[in-house]
């Protein structure tokens, strides 16, 4: 049986480590002597309180180079994309905490700065790959902060229970029985903020059936039969009622654990979610978290601003921030580290026992298209494949000539 961690329990490895002295170590050149200077993070809410006991961590070892997170958006992705232009344009803004997919956009606009990475090796490959210049290997648009991807729940009946089934495709054509809701999925998009849960879905459902839906590199196919036959057995799953239908990622973990569903497709932070939610098959160990086949890849990179008055001392704090030590405190958060060391901690594979996977998961997951449009392409998804799961449309050549227009 397994023990239930409580968040003290949970970072008390991390702590064992010596991982929080480490803001130490980026006390600024100067100490005392440098002007006093206040940098403005713009960046979403974080729920696990993780980036902001490293931003604490940060302020009392560098008084006279502090951060401030200004007004943290909660309302989704969209949003704070919109946030941080405004931010940008306005001046207000020395660092942000992006999006993965937003990346493009901003470096396109000429709105952020190329930076070194410390220790750019150490970093896992995808996380890593997003934001590198092309022409200049040794410099990136942001470094990665936390990196995700989406990651099969699975709740066993009890300890005699053991099924191995990871794949979606598996999982609904042979365990979910029709009518009986057994798969949490957020596949129903009610507000453009949450746009982004649907598209994410949506596409791993798709290469769970075709893997040349979506290449490596985050090309889309083309082809509308290949897109036809990978949607087609999800609509007939949520025709069936085989799926739970949710609209973003909280919904799902509160159904999975309100109504004992058995499967779910969610991130990692999600179990750690559902251990302070009281959910007793933790506790017992009977919630497995498995790699789907070929997940997603998500996350947040630090970028800094251009125009910043402060890039030096910016680049010291996204190096912190990036650096080992902090990324086990996100690791032990729940978090997907974005730095390769933090999983093979031995206090952390205690109490995430599933951790290993969660890189393995990082590791083979597939980009979505590196595009400055991205956002656009995702809208064009959310029609015409919501229409298709939703409203009972087919999927026509019109959504293939959009796509490819978003993308042009």
């Amino acid at each position: 049986m397994a023990d239930h961690y409580s968040r003290r329990s949970f970072l008390s490895g991390v702590l064992a480590c010596g991982t929080l002295s480490a803001s130490a170590i980026y006390l600024l050149p100067g100490g005392r002597s440098l002007p006093s200077v206040e940098l403005r993070l713009i960046t979403g809410v974080d729920p696990t309180g993780a980036r902001d006991l490293l931003i604490n961590m940060w302020n009392r070892a560098n008084p006279r180079t502090t951060v401030r997170a200004i007004n943290p958006i909660a309302s989704g992705s969209g949003d704070e994309r919109t946030s941080m232009l405004s931010h940008v344009e306005d001046g207000g803004a020395d660092i942000l905490n992006l999006d993965i997919i937003d990346i493009p956009e901003f470096a396109d606009n000429d709105l952020i700065t190329p930076i070194p990475l410390l220790g750019r090796l150490e970093f896992v490959e995808p996380a890593r790959r997003t934001s590198q210049l092309r022409d200049e290997p040794d410099l990136y648009w942001a470094a990665p902060f936390n990196t995700d991807v989406g990651m099969l729940f699975r709740r066993r009946a009890d300890e005699r229970d053991t099924t191995r089934r990871r794949g979606l495709a598996e999982v609904l054509d042979n365990d979910v029985p029709v009518e009986s809701g057994q798969f949490v999925g957020q596949l129903q998009p009610n507000a453009s903020t949450y746009d982004e849960a649907f598209v994410v879905n949506v596409l791993e459902h798709a290469l769970s059936r075709d893997e040349t839906i979506l290449a490596e590199d985050g090309t889309v196919s083309e082809d509308l039969e290949r897109w036809q036959a990978a949607l087609g057995p999800l609509k007939a799953a949520i025709d069936d009622r085989r799926i739970r239908l949710t609209g973003d990622e909280n919904e799902s973990r509160r159904v999975f654990t309100m109504e004992k569903r058995r499967y779910m497709r969610n991130w990692p932070v999600e179990y750690r979610e559902l251990q302070q939610d009281g959910d007793l098959d933790v506790g017992m160990g009977r919630i497995e978290v498995d790699p789907l086949p070929i997940g997603i890849l998500g996350g947040q990179s630090l970028a800094l601003v251009k125009g910043s008055s402060h890039a030096e001392r910016v680049r010291e704090f996204i190096d912190f921030m990036t650096d080992e030590p902090a990324q086990k405190i996100l690791a032990a958060h729940g978090l997907a580290p974005a730095r390769i060391s933090a999983y093979g901690d031995d206090n952390l594979q205690a109490v995430i026992p599933h951790l290993l996977k969660v890189r393995q998961a990082v590791e083979r997951a597939r980009l979505r298209p590196i595009h400055v449009n991205y956002r656009r392409f995702a809208e064009v998804v959310r029609t015409h494949v919501g229409g298709l799961l939703h409203e009972q449309r087919r999927l026509s050549a019109q959504f293939v000539v959009e796509m490819t227009q978003a993308l042009s």
